[in-house]
Formats: structure tokens, sequence, C-alpha cells
């Protein structure tokens, strides 16, 4: 059953109850000892309250704050899935997923198809691009998110640096700073020159996706966050960056972005730049796209563990009504000739007969 009331869609059945966060779903958490969340789920609930009062001047503001779905069954909570903008114009929302135990009386499947579904039917973001993240050897997920209309977009490996050398006993020596290289703070003075990066590592339909602007950037600027620079005659050129992943769990992520011409320069850079990167933020791992074979040899040849692979789909609606339009576009030749009208009765046709 789904209840539609203003600004909420809810689903029940005999089991399975998707709604969004509520006050009421706080104390299940300490009579299920998953106490640990409390934190984080009351942040967000405070977030989605925010987000009621964006959406009372939808003219004003656009919806900066989270919306927040969770999935019970009794007392007991699965899952809960937030939804956030992923630019700053609201054009892109993501999904994040976090599964707290799995259920007993559905299925894996069943739930997931549920919550997407009603996820995508939140009136604060149904006329929006979506992406989410998923692993990539979650399959009952993926074949979830693909019934939704979901499609890949971009695989990305994680790594995490190694802390000892060979031997495991010693500390690995840090790099020493190569001549020329300059390793500065992602902000509005150096955004516009990691711009290009960010643009040159990613797909078409992934920029079409996502809808980003240059300033995006900063939503992922932070610890361990910065761009390569070179000096050249023009001035300076980045030849690579480190955003922070915009993510929903407590993982600090740290993507590399790079232009698809390897730069030789790189070799000595990337080690110096991503050990100190880590030294400011010891949790961190790092992601590359899992194509780019030149940075993963790099990063094994320095030491580094290849952890797991993510994968990075998009849901365009944009796209789907771009398509209808060109469907109406191709209709037979007469169809579109039929409609001509003559300006005037037709002329007898003149007979080459005798008379």
């Amino acid at each position: 059953m789904e209840v539609a009331s203003g600004r909420e869609v809810e689903f029940s059945s005999s089991s399975l109850q998707i709604e969004p966060l509520k006050a009421a779903h706080l104390p299940w958490l300490q009579a299920r000892d998953q106490s640990v969340l409390l934190p984080q789920l009351q942040t967000l609930l405070l977030q989605g309250w925010l987000g009621q009062l964006e959406s009372l001047a939808p003219g004003l503001m656009n919806r900066r704050q989270p919306l927040t779905m969770v999935a019970s069954e009794g007392q007991s909570l699965l899952t809960f899935l937030v939804m956030r903008p992923h630019n700053r114009q609201g054009s892109c929302w993501r999904m994040d997923v976090q599964q707290l135990t799995p259920p007993v009386r559905s299925s894996q499947g069943d739930l997931h198809r549920n919550l997407f579904k009603q996820a995508l039917l939140q009136p604060q973001a149904r006329s929006c691009s979506w992406v989410v993240r998923c692993s990539i050897n979650d399959d009952t997920q993926l074949s979830v998110l693909r019934e939704l209309g979901f499609q890949p977009i971009r695989t990305l490996c994680r790594w995490r640096p190694s802390q000892a050398d060979e031997s495991g006993t010693m500390p690995r020596q840090r790099p020493a700073q190569p001549e020329g290289i300059n390793w500065v703070a992602l902000d509005r003075r150096t955004v516009p020159l990691l711009w290009p990066l960010d643009q040159a590592s990613t797909t078409n339909l992934q920029r079409q996706i996502v809808d980003r602007h240059p300033m995006d950037l900063l939503d992922q600027a932070g610890a361990g966050s910065g761009v390569v620079l070179v000096s050249e005659t023009s001035g300076d050129v980045a030849i690579a960056g480190l955003v922070r992943q915009q993510r929903s769990d407590n993982a600090q992520v740290l993507e590399l972005l790079r232009e698809p011409a390897w730069d030789a320069r790189l070799h000595q850079a990337l080690p110096w730049v991503l050990t100190s990167a880590a030294a400011q933020n010891p949790q961190a791992t790092f992601a590359c796209n899992s194509e780019d074979t030149q940075l993963k040899a790099l990063l094994h040849n320095n030491g580094w563990t290849r952890l797991d692979d993510e994968l990075l789909l998009g849901r365009s609606l944009w796209r789907r009504q771009n398509s209808l339009r060109r469907l109406e576009a191709t209709r037979p030749l007469e169809a579109m000739l039929g409609r001509l009208q003559p300006q005037q009765p037709p002329l007898p046709t003149p007979s080459l007969g005798d008379r």
C-alpha cells in the first residue's frame, strides 16, 4: 500500500515498512544495540526537518538538506537510504544506502526494490537526475538498479596506502618534494585550474547526468584534497588533483583526477602528493578510474593495497524525455505530407491523346 500525503510517500506490506525517517525510529537503535548510529541518524533527522522548511519556498532557494528513508520490519531498522543534492543547483541527486541488518520476512531484492522506488517517488526530487554508488559484487542491488533505469557510467577502484616497508617493520620513507611541483589547497582560486581535469576524467554521459559546474568542486574540498600545479610560461597549470567523494557514510575517500594523456611528471609528483594527502587524512582511502592502468601500476609499485571496486550508476530523466521527442520527430513521411493542405483547387491534367 502506498500513501501519498503532501510531502511524504510511504510503502507498507505485511512485513516491510518504508517511510521517511522519524523521531520514533531512534529508540529502535538502542533496543537493537545499534546505538553507534544514533548520532548520525539524529543529524539526518534534523537535516530532514530543515529540508521541509526549504520545500516551503522552492522558488526562493534550492534544496540543500538531505532526505532519509528507512526500511523496517516490526521495530527493527533494516536499511536507511540518504538522498541529497549532488550539485548546487539541485538538478541531480545522489542516493547512499547503508545496510544495518538483513531482512527476516522479506527478500533482499524486495527490500532494495521498494526502498529505491519510494525514494524516486519523493516529491522533493521527482524531476531530477540520479546517481548511486554500488559495490561491483552486489549482484542483487545492481539488478534492482538496472531494473529501475539506472545504467553504469563509471567504475572506480579504491586503494589504501601502506604504512610500512616491504619487511613490515619500518615506516615507509616519505618521498621528497619534486622540483617544480607544488601541492596547493582546493579553493576558489584553484577550482578553475582543476575544472578541466574534472571534465576530462568523466564521460559525456556522466557529465550530462551530474550537471556540475566549477563551483561544485568546492563542496569536495577537505582534509587531503588539493591540486598539483606546475609552473609553465603561460602560468600555473594543474596536472592532477584530489577531491573528496561526496558520501553520506563515514568513509573518507579521496578521488584522483587527471587528464587522459599521461604526464611523465606524475611519476615523481603522485607518490609525494598521495603520501602528503594520507598524512593529512590518515583515515582516507584513495579512488581512481578502474581503467587507468598506468595509475594503478604506479600505486601497486609504491606498495599500495587495492581494496575494492565501486560502480557509479546514473539515471537521467532529461535523456528519457529527449528520446521521446526524437521518436516523435521520426514519423513516416506520409504522415508529415498529409498535413500539407493545397492552397487552391488542383489544375486539370492536359491530355495528349487524339482530339
